[in-house]
């Protein structure tokens, strides 16, 4: 039997999680007729967006590499030189289309950080502030989707 685990990781937030877009659209409150706040539920859904975009600029290039669509993080591995990258300067490296070798590196680069940094744990990554922001932000729309989100957990 195959202990390994398998991460999935879900980078097109926005169209993935049904629930984020029913909370932004507000479908999720009119499914209800009229026993949930929609204003309220719109209001989660932007807290949502703002900061999953927030997170995916900050620490995952988003703006860099969302037109770059790879299937996995390793789909470039080969680009990889395995040079280090403590002091490289991901702004200034001129990462732009065409997407031609050199490039596919830099972008290459960008997929191997990004990896690092789930390997790490957003507890690793982010500051107390901000873990406690997200902490609330969790708790805000498990009660109001009467724990949707806890039902969909994983658990052992």
């Amino acid at each position: 039997m195959n202990n390994q685990i398998t991460n999935v990781y879900i980078w097109d937030m926005d169209e993935t999680l049904i629930l984020l877009k029913s909370l932004l659209n507000g479908s999720y409150a009119e499914a209800f007729a009229g026993l949930k706040d929609a204003q309220k539920g719109v209001e989660i859904g932007k807290m949502w967006e703002k900061h999953i975009l927030q997170i995916s600029d900050d620490f995952f290039f988003y703006e860099q590499i969302e037109n770059c669509n790879k299937p996995f993080l390793e789909a470039l591995s080969k680009y990889d030189d395995g040079q280090d990258l403590s002091d490289y300067d991901f702004n200034q490296d001129g990462f732009s289309p065409p997407h031609d070798d050199l490039n596919k590196r830099k972008l290459a680069y960008r997929h191997r950080l990004i990896a690092n940094k789930y390997k790490q744990g957003l507890h690793n990554i982010l500051d107390p502030e901000m873990m406690d922001l997200w902490d609330a932000l969790y708790k805000m729309t498990d009660e109001y989707t009467d724990g949707w989100l806890s039902s969909g957990m994983f658990r052992l």
